[in-house]
């Protein structure tokens, strides 16, 4: 059904022959049938990739991309979160926003180790605000949500095209079709949003399938992030708009992830109660990296969708100025909604870019739907509208 192709993984070095061969037929033999057994010696060492067929038949996803809801952490007042649900709105989510407490001192020191913690205190706002989502979520009767921050961006068909092929090459990573992303006892965390899961090729032999397919509102490779293109080529994914779901290895930065209901009851009751407390040789600085120990060394069962889905946009980091004791802008005092400027990292049509508000206030004509124009808009397929604009 599907066609199969290796990794072009680099092989292991070039085993050297002992001995002298008698003449030049036998030396000749002797380099074939080191070839043969070191292709023998890749197909059983590396993993494959299967190549899936774009599948012009798949629906859209539903607002809540095939989830049970979506959160976004997000304190009270950020400037962020209008352009947040504005940048739903065009894409058709529907996004929660969970109420935060305000967080005091007595909150952030009892996550803290007791002794050497490294947690600064913008890392242990985030830590709280993510385990407040989680507690959101676990109270509802989901079976399923999807985490965000509320600075990521995402492209503008993410719903209607990327989403659903992405849960089908996971379903097809998992063997199972029970599910929009297959049966939710498969698997913990699905990373959509990271800052890389990058891996060195020969980990590919840790990785027993990674599941290819092509996403024409992927940007090219020369666009990418000079590290996402120099990790693609290196494992030989090296064609444009190509990407894949695997087994997570690294996964870093919780820009989105997808959580099962046993998987969040475990990062809120053993993993993320409190910072580990560890030495200055593998200290845990944030909650996201606590999450990545728990997909490498807890059991936890990650995919990873490489490159990422949501990346966090151009619009600052609430972590650093907190850490750093800047003042925190809010929402209320704030001159102006916070829409991203330029491109966001390894996006191709940015779900918030200025220009589709300012498309959205150039529309005069009363018998035009603003709204659904500029979703209309967004839609097309071929290219970013807004690129030529």
């Amino acid at each position: 059904m599907f066609e199969t192709k290796r990794i072009a993984l680099p092989p292991s070095p070039v085993l050297r022959p002992n001995g002298r061969t008698q003449n030049r037929r036998e030396w000749i033999c002797l380099l074939v049938s080191l070839a043969i057994l070191g292709q023998v010696y890749m197909a059983i060492q590396y993993c494959s990739v299967s190549i899936l067929p774009w599948k012009h038949d798949h629906h859209a996803a539903n607002s809540t991309l095939g989830f049970g809801g979506i959160y976004a952490v997000s304190r009270r007042g950020s400037p962020r979160r209008q352009s947040l649900l504005s940048a739903g709105t065009l894409s058709g989510l529907d996004i929660t926003l969970p109420v935060q407490p305000i967080w005091a001192d007595e909150d952030i020191a009892r996550i803290r180790a007791p002794e050497n913690s490294f947690l600064d205190r913008g890392s242990a706002l985030a830590w709280l605000g993510h385990r407040n989502a989680l507690e959101k979520f676990l109270k509802s009767t989901d079976d399923t949500a999807l985490i965000m921050e509320d600075d990521v961006d995402w492209d503008t068909r993410l719903r209607t095209q990327q989403i659903p092929q992405t849960a089908y090459a996971i379903r097809e990573l998992l063997g199972s079709h029970d599910g929009y992303y297959g049966r939710t006892d498969l698997w913990d965390i699905i990373w959509l949003g990271h800052c890389g899961d990058y891996f060195d090729a020969t980990k590919g032999s840790e990785i027993p399938v990674i599941k290819s397919y092509n996403d024409p509102a992927m940007p090219d490779l020369e666009e990418l992030h000079p590290w996402t293109r120099g990790f693609l080529e290196e494992i030989g994914a090296n064609h444009n708009q190509q990407r894949l779901v695997h087994a997570s290895v690294q996964p870093l930065c919780t820009f989105a992830y997808a959580i099962t209901r046993k998987a969040a009851e475990k990062v809120l009751n053993e993993l993320t109660v409190r910072e580990p407390s560890r030495d200055s040789e593998s200290p845990c600085k944030a909650y996201d990296v606590r999450l990545l120990e728990g997909c490498r060394d807890e059991g936890m069962r990650c995919i990873s969708v490489n490159p990422e889905l949501f990346h966090h946009s151009g619009l600052g980091s609430e972590i650093a100025q907190v850490s750093d004791e800047r003042p925190i802008e809010n929402q209320e005092t704030s001159s102006h909604e916070r829409l991203v400027e330029s491109p966001t990292t390894n996006i191709r049509c940015s779900a918030r870019s200025r220009k589709w508000k300012e498309i959205q206030d150039s529309v005069t004509d009363p018998s035009i739907n603003a709204e659904q124009f500029v979703r209309d808009l967004a839609e097309l397929s071929a290219e970013c509208y807004i690129d030529d604009l």
